[in-house]
């Protein structure tokens, strides 16, 4: 399979960890034609945005997310989600919670990241509704190295890539330590860069956001 990416994104990085997850062979590559607005790639996601996984049979998966839910569709061992209702419960409310009340304000920040052009009351707000969504993330998140069940779960894809990028935004914003501020998080990062498959895609894509953010 290949899958178009670049290995700074945290969208790339959920599906790179559930590709891995799966015990699945890729070959990851840059979007052609140089860039995502390119005919080229816009040929191949009209959409132009990363990642997109191309499997083997010459199928087109775009969005992180369903790239993540249709390698657990047609590759269902290891599974993605627990056996267990409840757990399986508990990691779809992880996922949701962060994407509703995290991630939005995240993103957001990225455009603040420039001191030349920074808003201190934007970036305030958005520290306020980023913190806001990392409470409520707490809720719905193990003390253990996995979101929820015990295992590998699609809830881990998702979420500990953007734990990641809160790590590496909080110093330039000036805030030293962000995941720390939630200790039930910050354990479960602390546990999950144990896990071999997770501790390595973490390690790789923390060296490749830090040589672009400088």
């Amino acid at each position: 399979m290949k899958l178009y990416a670049i290995a700074l994104s945290p969208y790339a990085s959920r599906a790179r960890l559930a590709l891995k997850a799966k015990g699945l062979a890729f070959e990851q590559l840059p979007p052609p034609g140089g860039g995502t607005r390119s005919p080229e790639y816009l040929a191949i996601n009209p959409v132009g945005k990363l990642p997109v996984l191309i499997t083997d049979d010459g199928l087109t998966i775009v969005e992180s997310e369903t790239i993540v839910d249709f390698l657990d569709d047609r590759f269902p061992q290891p599974p993605l989600l627990p056996t267990d209702a409840a757990a399986r419960a508990q990691a779809r409310n992880a996922v949701r919670t962060q994407e509703l009340y995290a991630t939005p304000a995240l993103f957001r920040l990225f455009k603040q990241l420039d001191p030349a052009v920074r808003n201190a009351a934007v970036v305030d707000a958005e520290l306020e509704q980023l913190r806001n969504g990392l409470t409520l993330l707490q809720h719905f998140v193990d003390d253990a190295p996995f979101v929820a069940g015990g295992m590998l779960t699609k809830a881990d894809c998702l979420v500990l890539p953007n734990l990641l990028l809160c790590a590496t935004i909080g110093p330039m914003l000036g805030i030293a330590d962000l995941i720390g501020e939630f200790p039930t998080l910050q354990s479960y990062v602390t546990q999950a860069r144990q896990h071999p498959i997770m501790g390595a895609e973490w390690d790789e894509t923390e060296a490749a956001l830090r040589t672009q953010t400088g």
